[in-house]
């Protein structure tokens, strides 16, 4: 068999098979096989991804299609086009680093066996997930993938580990349970499964369109960590492990913004070569849902800077970033939704800064996680002055920081001015109202840089306390995962057109996006404009004027009244009416029920007995 005949036919079952043969070894690798199986587990995710870059030049040419069998008579449909493809490579790249990172972060508190056990099913659920050609597929694996996520999170255990878990996987089997409505009404009105183009179809059904739609939105949303079901993150990432703050905010959470942006920009859009030539009409669903997803994305841009602003505990400061940073990528997509044909800035900037976030925010995770296990404290403001204790973590923790802000050199700087562009685009092509959005994105952007004076000003400038003085620094392997990362954010910084033109304009162009618009204004894109390095220079501004108000009038330590907790106002309620309905139905309904029937049986009974005696049968 030649080897393009194994990437073209047999990809995915060489990665579900090797995944499953590695699930059936790693309890048989015990504590003396320790360094095994993790050799095992790393080699596993390594072969899948060189075998899925090597696909690369066939998914350039056009997506790879792959059918198995009649399973719920339906069959497992797999499909690899750009997107996918730049999904899959990515989630390679942040398993491996994750899983480098683990073997110290996950040291000393047992069941390493089990983790590694749900850590291989995670990656291949998520592979499963992005690779999924149809909704029943994908909502397959993506359900596969929270559980066994799940079991990840809640490794420590412990009771607040524990109740933690339980909010973060009620949360996702909400969502989960939305996302199935939506299939199962797109189904019943579209007779289709497929991740195909349904416009036309969709504009036939009138606002029911617009309610299998929210229930995707709301869906995926849950998993994005979209306000307002955002309270799970830094709910579960205060107690998880670093690493799976980091493979969770590198890459779980992107597979609810893949969702998104799946069904925007394929399901509810035309097909490439009807786009230039289809009815207005045809993309007024579209841009309808994309004008909400903006602002949903903007209010989640909002929401999560403010809190992060508030908030003293580092993993906690960092899951309200990732709430911050995904409503970045939920407004991008609400941009390519609501252009609709002229939408392609959004689509590219989205999933530019999907890959940058998953990146440098996996990084600073990270980063947290060293600093705790060296010095046992959370709180950031009771730290200071680690650079001379840990100065490559110190280093590191710049590096990340200048990416997420979007200084121009470092990732974020690129994937940021994209969608800054995209939302110019919004107001100029579409409503004047969009104009106070660019406002709101400037003003997070700036909260953004002040976040992150804190982040690294308390932990590694200024005075070390005499506790820490004394710390014996352990790094270990820990460090070699971070400085590929760090790297990484540097590389596309310095070079945001590499990946520009080698797999997002390729992706953007295989879409239903005008080929004119994105000749002009994407490809061959100059970042380094003076304008872009001129309106970073003011967002960093903002961000210290920020930094020096908060500081000099106590902001930073202020707290949010209990009425605004999201926690508070959706989830508690929601799990008091699951825990309570049952006891409610017994009791009214179903105890009278089967005193009922007992009165009717003893009624049916003594009228048999009656009958009986007098036919003198007794």
């Amino acid at each position: 068999m030649s080897f393009k005949m194994l990437i073209l036919v047999w990809l995915p079952t060489i990665i579900i098979l090797t995944g499953l043969m590695e699930v059936l070894i790693i309890p048989f690798l015990g504590g003396k096989h320790k360094l095994l199986r993790r050799v095992t587990v790393n080699a596993l995710i390594l072969l899948t991804t060189l075998l899925i870059a090597a696909s690369y030049n066939y998914v350039l040419e056009a997506p790879i299609l792959y059918q198995f069998g009649r399973i719920f008579g339906q069959g497992i449909f797999f499909k690899v086009d750009l997107l996918s493809f730049i999904f899959m490579i990515f989630a390679g790249i942040i398993f491996m680093l994750v899983s480098l990172y683990s073997i110290e972060d996950i040291r000393g508190h047992g069941r390493e066996r089990m983790f590694n056990f749900f850590y291989v099913i995670t990656y291949v659920a998520t592979l499963g997930t992005i690779m999924a050609g149809d909704l029943l597929s994908f909502f397959l694996f993506f359900e596969i993938m929270t559980f066994s996520s799940y079991a990840l999170m809640v490794h420590y255990r412990g009771d607040e580990v524990l109740e933690a878990g339980n909010v973060y996987i009620y949360m996702s089997i909400i969502g989960g349970l939305s996302i199935l409505s939506g299939i199962m009404l797109l189904s019943a009105f579209t007779q289709s499964f497929e991740w195909t183009y349904l416009a036309q179809e969709l504009n036939s059904i009138g606002y029911m369109r617009y309610l299998i739609g929210a229930f995707f939105v709301f869906g995926f949303g849950v998993k994005a960590g979209m306000v307002p079901f955002h309270f799970w993150m830094p709910r579960i990432y205060r107690e998880a492990p670093t690493s799976m703050n980091a493979l969770s905010s590198g890459i779980l959470t992107k597979v609810g913004a893949y969702g998104i942006l799946r069904v925007v920009s394929v399901m509810f859009s035309v097909n490439a070569t009807v786009a230039s030539t289809a009815s207005p009409d045809v993309w007024l669903t579209s841009q309808r849902m994309g004008s909400v997803i903006i602002w949903l994305g903007l209010a989640t841009m909002v929401v999560g800077v403010f809190l992060a602003l508030l908030e003293g505990n580092m993993k906690k400061m960092l899951a309200y970033h990732s709430v911050s940073q995904m409503g970045y990528i939920i407004m991008g997509i609400g941009v390519a939704a609501y252009l609709g044909y002229q939408g392609a800035m959004g689509f590219v900037g989205s999933i530019y800064h999907i890959v940058n976030h998953g990146i440098f925010k996996a990084l600073l995770f990270m980063v947290a996680g060293i600093v705790y296990m060296n010095t046992k404290e959370m709180d950031m403001y009771q730290l200071g002055g680690l650079w001379r204790k840990m100065p490559a973590v110190a280093v590191l923790a710049i590096i990340a920081a200048l990416g997420i802000t979007g200084m121009p050199g470092f990732n974020g700087f690129a994937s940021k001015s994209i969608l800054h562009h995209a939302i110019i685009e919004a107001y100029e092509y579409g409503h004047p109202s969009f104009r106070y959005a660019e406002m709101i994105f400037k003003v997070v952007s700036a909260g953004t840089v002040c976040s992150f004076i804190k982040f690294v000003g308390f932990i590694f400038l200024g005075k070390c306390p005499d506790k820490f003085k004394e710390v014996k620094v352990r790094e270990g392997k820990m460090l070699g995962a971070m400085s590929v990362l760090g790297a990484l954010v540097v590389v596309i910084g310095l070079f945001p057109g590499l990946f520009m033109d080698k797999l997002l304009v390729p992706a953007v162009q295989s879409f239903s996006y005008d080929p004119y618009f994105i000749n002009k204004y994407i490809v061959n894109l100059d970042f380094f404009t003076q304008k872009e390095l001129l309106g970073m220079l003011y967002v960093y501004m903002g961000g210290a004027a920020i930094f020096f108000i908060g500081m000099k009038f106590h902001l930073f330590h202020a707290h949010l009244p209990k009425w605004m907790n999201a926690e508070r106002l959706i989830y508690r309620p929601v799990t008091q009416i699951c825990e309570e309905f049952p006891n409610v139905c017994v009791q009214r309904y179903e105890k009278p029920m089967i005193l009922g029937d007992v009165f009717i049986y003893a009624v049916i009974l003594t009228g048999i007995l009656g009958v009986l005696l007098v036919s003198g049968i007794v």
